[in-house]
């Protein structure tokens, strides 16, 4: 995985929305939810942009939360900026990001579960942020998401693909840290006309010169031309993908 994917930068129409405003009446509240709650008719339907993103996030692991008539999604991260980058493209469908559990109060829980000394320097402030309760949040898992839109492939290509292989490698999208499974991924991209290989037989897979196989299920493997094909339509570069080796003396 390389780096930070920039949401607001990959998606960009260089306009992040207030999230506190209605965009309905422009009035602001301190909980947009609320202000829902009383006034649905003020609740817009989701962007292309707002749904590609929420699928994307319910790929990776969001929580779905039920308690109200509306779901709900808890999105959470070690990575402030990743959090507020996420928050602040999503608009008024995402609330102010904050701190869920402190450094040191992971620290202090860890310390006591394992009983050793943590130290406060090896944890990490755990960010969070959750969205208002909308009827299009109603997912049941990672097979909620029926079809991959243009957005949420390419953010997902961007987060985790990587180019194997030399000059005639393969692009592995590996989601073994993802709530959604190879198998659900694969069907996606089937709907998408994207070829994927998978080996079924026994012992050991035999590359080919434009595929290079992986023998974890949940990691979806896109022979050569077909990856080329597929990082074009995204919009990436074989660059984007591909991490340079270099070995030093």
């Amino acid at each position: 995985m390389r780096g930070v994917v920039v949401f607001y930068g990959d998606l960009s129409d260089n306009y992040v929305m207030d999230m506190n405003r209605c965009p309905t009446c422009g009035d602001r509240f301190e909980e947009l939810g609320t202000h829902f709650r009383y006034h649905g008719d003020h609740r817009p339907e989701l962007s292309d942009r707002q749904r590609g993103i929420i699928d994307y996030l319910i790929l990776r692991g969001a929580t779905v939360r039920r308690e109200t008539a509306n779901s709900r999604l808890e999105v959470y991260s070690t990575s402030e900026a990743w959090i507020r980058d996420v928050s602040d493209t999503l608009g008024w469908v995402a609330g102010d990001p904050w701190v869920q559990q402190s450094a040191s109060d992971v620290a202090d829980r860890s310390s006591r579960r394992y009983n050793t000394d943590v130290a406060v320097s090896d944890c990490s402030d755990l960010w969070a942020f959750t969205t208002v309760p909308h009827p299009s949040l109603d997912y049941e898992g990672p097979t909620g998401v029926d079809h991959l839109e243009h957005p949420t492939l390419r953010l997902l290509v961007a987060t985790v693909g990587a180019w194997v292989g030399l000059l005639f490698g393969s692009l592995h999208l590996d989601v073994r840290a993802w709530d959604v499974s190879g198998d659900h991924l694969r069907g996606l991209l089937s709907k998408r006309g994207v070829t994927t290989a998978e080996y079924d037989g026994e012992g050991y897979a035999e590359d080919s010169p434009t595929c290079r196989y992986h023998h974890d299920d949940d990691v979806v493997v896109v022979p050569h031309y077909d990856a080329l094909e597929l990082l074009d339509s995204v919009g990436l570069s074989l660059s984007e993908v591909a991490e340079p080796i270099t070995f030093q003396n």
